[in-house]
């Protein structure tokens, strides 16, 4: 599977440059599955990438989709395979190679993106479809939070950006260590769709270390064990005398800028205070004209408190 890791981002028209494939020497037939990594989770659907391929030395030979076919030479003009491929309908790519002389040292790829959104390219060289059908999972590899004495459950995305399908096994509520629980989790990924992965957090009560850190390999059928391995890091996340000091003052200024902003906002709208004559009772014109509720010194106050090299493949 190419690159060795996650995917390879290409603008419109930008292109890999030639990368190598294997090619079994004794090889007949042989498969290269192209996936076009849509945006929003999902296939695109645009434009299909050039696709090229290069036998040996020969020259550079643009792919057609089928029923079409091309013939590919390598240097000395022979032509040593033909090829084509096909689409379906998650934008997986599928060249055929129809080999003819299998002795060529060395077959390279070439892709380049046509359509006006970015996309991202995965692929893999394979004897079959079959076996080119894999998936690669994608995902933060690391989750870091601080707990108090209880933590929200943790979100975690994830996509299948490989051609097969990616499953999950395992059970529900199981100990991922340092505290954390794989909560739930997809039962299967299609090619260029996402899932949620969520992990809750054992009560801060139960936790009394500085911090502590877990491993934790996800069960799925992706073969590369980094992709699906997640690093889990949980502290006590501690409120020094001097923070608590700075959030005190902090808080203190912000009362008073409101009280300051709501009195000067009800005397600019406030009737002016009319003093009775003598003899004449208060009446209305000593009634308070703020209501409880608005006055400054009543009301409560209401303060709300973040590609990948294309490489070697793996395989």
């Amino acid at each position: 599977m190419f690159p060795g890791t996650g995917q390879v981002r290409l603008a419109k028209q930008a292109t890999t440059g030639l990368v190598a494939f294997p090619v079994d020497s004794a090889a007949s037939t042989w498969f290269l599955h192209v996936v076009a990594v849509g945006p929003n989770c999902q296939p695109l659907g645009g434009r299909a990438p050039d696709i090229e391929l290069r036998a040996g030395q020969g020259l550079i030979t643009a792919v057609p989709q089928q029923p079409a076919e091309v013939a590919v030479p390598d240097e000395t003009g022979k032509t040593v395979a033909t090829a084509s491929w096909t689409r379906d309908a998650s934008d997986v790519f599928t060249v055929q190679l129809e080999i003819s002389d299998p002795g060529v040292s060395a077959w390279n790829l070439r892709l380049t993106n046509n359509d006006p959104q970015e996309l991202g390219f995965v692929w893999t060289s394979a004897h079959s479809i079959e076996e080119g059908r894999q998936p690669r999972i994608q995902m933060a590899t690391s989750l870091h939070v601080n707990v108090l004495e209880t933590t929200a459950d943790q979100v975690v995305p994830v996509a299948n950006i490989g051609p097969g399908t990616l499953t999950f096994g395992g059970s529900a509520d199981t100990d991922m260590g340092a505290g954390f629980l794989l909560h739930s989790f997809p039962t299967s990924l299609a090619t260029n769709t996402c899932g949620q992965i969520v992990i809750r957090i054992a009560s801060g009560g139960q936790f009394t270390a500085p911090s502590e850190t877990a491993n934790f390999t996800l069960d799925c059928n992706d073969t590369a064990t980094g992709e699906k391995t997640v690093q889990l890091t949980r502290e006590r996340r501690k409120v020094t005398k001097e923070g608590k000091e700075s959030k005190d003052k902090e808080k203190d200024v912000k009362d008073k800028e409101h009280k300051d902003h709501v009195g000067k906002e009800l005397e600019a709208h406030a009737p002016q205070f009319v003093r009775p004559t003598p003899g004449q009772g208060l009446g209305e014109a000593a009634e308070h004209f703020i209501p409880a509720d608005q006055r400054p010194d009543l009301a409560d106050s209401a303060l709300g408190n973040e590609d990948p090299e294309t490489g070697p493949g793996r395989g």
